[in-house]
């Protein structure tokens, strides 16, 4: 008889580690089977996650220890563990059927490519006032190595207080799994920012009107620019360059204006309000201005120099007298 128990200890010896767990139901006891090794999800490690239920009995929501490190592997003795079992569970008493194997508990992990942090940063980076008017692309400088974390979304929050936008700059941010803190990291990023920008596709001169220049819709990185852009109709033939542009370059708000109706030297007819009353003169325009804009003009019969509201290519609202 004794033969037959060693030969039964040595074909289970390689696979499984039995024990059993006996639970108060009443006068029935329930059988389990310690498993050779098992994987975890959370930051703890329960007893359904060590023992199979042959007989099909539910197993006790009860944590035995805390789970190894993300990636990590804890290993325990039939003995150890079947004490450690004993300890944390009162209710339950534990046997060991075969013993002094090792049975391997590991927690459920994966690793943090480069990809994903990258992704993480852009849209926090996009919520910024700094990096919200274009398509972000980003790079590590320096080589990401992959880290071990749960196998869990990512949560990712930048610590970094930008207050400019910059092609080069050193991140830091923190991860963080189901609002459980990983850690801090800092890195050195490349940052491109890309979007549709009005260019010339030849040189415009001065006073060219926006039909004229042909303009050209081009994307481009606009990481380190620093001016407002124009991003009007290049079809509206009532503005004008306001400066010289050489082909290739972008077309900024500043080079772009509202083409001048009435001209220096130029005469014109100014309306004079007076409650009830309207009156008009005609007046020579001191400088040029479009609809809007305020002008000096000056009286032809009597010379006085006045300040007056364009209102088309023949009409100038003068203000108070």
């Amino acid at each position: 008889m004794m033969r037959v128990y060693q030969h039964l200890g040595y074909l289970f010896r390689g696979l499984f580690v039995f024990a059993f767990i006996g639970i108060a139901l009443g006068q029935a006891r329930a059988e389990f089977v310690l498993k050779s090794k098992c994987e975890v999800g959370s930051d703890g490690v329960y007893l359904s996650d060590l023992v199979d239920a042959e007989s099909g009995a539910p197993i006790p929501a009860i944590q035995i220890d805390r789970s190894p490190k993300w990636g990590a592997v804890r290993e325990f003795t039939s003995e150890d563990l079947i004490q450690l079992i004993n300890e944390k569970a009162q209710a339950v008493k534990v046997r060991a059927k075969v013993g002094g194997k090792k049975i391997i508990v590991t927690r459920k992990g994966r690793a943090l490519e480069a990809d994903e942090v990258l992704e993480a940063l852009k849209v926090e980076l996009s919520g910024t006032p700094f990096y919200s008017d274009g398509e972000l692309a980003m790079e590590f400088v320096r080589e990401w190595k992959p880290l071990l974390i749960p196998d869990g979304p990512l949560e990712l929050k930048l610590l970094t207080k930008l207050s400019y936008r910059s092609s080069q700059t050193t991140l830091r941010f923190q991860l963080s799994d189901g609002g459980l803190p990983i850690g801090s990291f800092g890195s050195y990023v490349k940052i491109s920012l890309w979007k549709d920008v009005w260019v010339a596709s030849k040189s415009v001169a001065r006073g060219m009107s926006l039909p004229e220049a042909k303009l050209q819709r081009q994307r481009m990185d606009i990481i380190k620019n620093r001016r407002e852009l124009w991003d009007g109709s290049p079809s509206d033939s009532r503005f004008w360059f306001q400066e010289f542009i050489s082909p290739g370059r972008i077309v900024y708000a500043r080079s772009v204006g509202v083409k001048p109706v009435v001209r220096r030297n130029g005469l014109a007819k100014a309306i004079i309000t007076n409650g009830v009353l309207t009156v008009s003169a005609n007046v020579k325009v001191l400088e040029d201005g479009a609809p809007g804009d305020v002008v000096r003009v000056q009286n032809i019969s009597t010379r006085k120099e006045l300040i007056g509201e364009v209102i088309d290519e023949n009409t100038v609202k003068i203000r108070k007298l």
